[in-house]
């Protein structure tokens, strides 16, 4: 079994496709019978993505929501409305479960999109999905593991972003590390996802690792950490900016992604 996992949406946008890219993130994965959305966005973009990818969305098994920053849950408000058509239309779907933290819809989180306020309740959201709010880690299959509240342990974030979480994946190669924003910090996230999975190896991370106007000093005791876990592939998209994918390539083999590609873990 091998898990594949398809940019339906992130900032950069590939000269190769006609893709829509958004500031936001969202990846569609399969490993085995779980097909998976990690992410929404900001819109309704990568559900237009995800359509002209010939990626069907009705096969959505699970949701898992990053945290709640509008260029994540953004646009959820589309998929809800989305499967209410289906239903409307008499299209049938399996059972969702939407995974996230207790707090990723918190009331100060609430301005999603233009103006547009997050307005759907909990039991609005239970019409289409089994919602599950926790903290604590979950094998969502034998090898993808949903990591839970994230400790602050090595490096204090600028704000609190309790409800942040990232996704662990087992492969024959290390860990690869699924984040969505990485606010918690980068190694909380790789520190708490070594513990939860109880493998030390680290061979790949994707996501946003929230480096934007950082320090170069900052930038480069990251570069250290990670050259120092042996770490071999980093694939930093979103809230990435140049200057610091530019100082990590001096320690760890860097990769651009963009709105559409996809890759494959063994």
């Amino acid at each position: 079994v091998r898990m594949e996992l398809s940019v339906l949406v992130d900032n950069n946008k590939s000269a190769e496709n006609c893709l829509i890219s958004e500031h936001g993130l969202s990846f569609y994965i399969e490993d085995g019978d779980i097909k998976l959305l990690f992410d929404c966005g900001s819109s309704d973009a990568f559900i237009k993505n995800a359509y002209n990818m010939q990626i069907d969305l009705a096969n959505v098994t699970d949701i898992i929501l990053s945290h709640g920053h509008i260029d994540h849950i953004g646009g959820f408000l589309r998929l809800q409305a989305l499967y209410q058509k289906f239903k409307l239309s008499g299209i049938e779907f399996n059972e969702k479960k939407l995974i996230a933290h207790p707090n990723v819809f918190k009331p100060e989180d609430g301005e999603i999109y233009h103006g547009e306020n997050f307005t759907l309740t909990q039991e609005e959201i239970q019409k289409f999905f089994n919602l599950v709010l926790t903290q604590t880690p979950k094998f969502l299959s034998s090898k993808l593991i949903y990591l839970g509240e994230i400790p602050i342990v090595y490096e204090q974030p600028k704000q609190d972003y309790i409800d942040e979480t990232a996704l662990a994946y087992k492969s024959n190669d290390g860990l690869v590390i699924l984040s969505g924003c990485s606010h918690s910090g980068v190694r909380n996230i790789l520190e708490h996802a070594k513990y939860v999975t109880g493998e030390n190896k680290i061979n790949t991370i994707i996501g946003g690792l929230y480096l934007i106007n950082r320090s170069e000093d900052e930038i480069n005791e990251l570069g250290q950490y990670l050259q120092g876990e042996g770490v071999k592939l980093i694939f930093p998209c979103h809230c990435t900016d140049v200057e610091a994918k530019t100082i990590l390539s001096r320690y760890v083999q860097i990769e651009d992604v963009c709105t559409g590609k996809k890759y494959t873990w063994d």
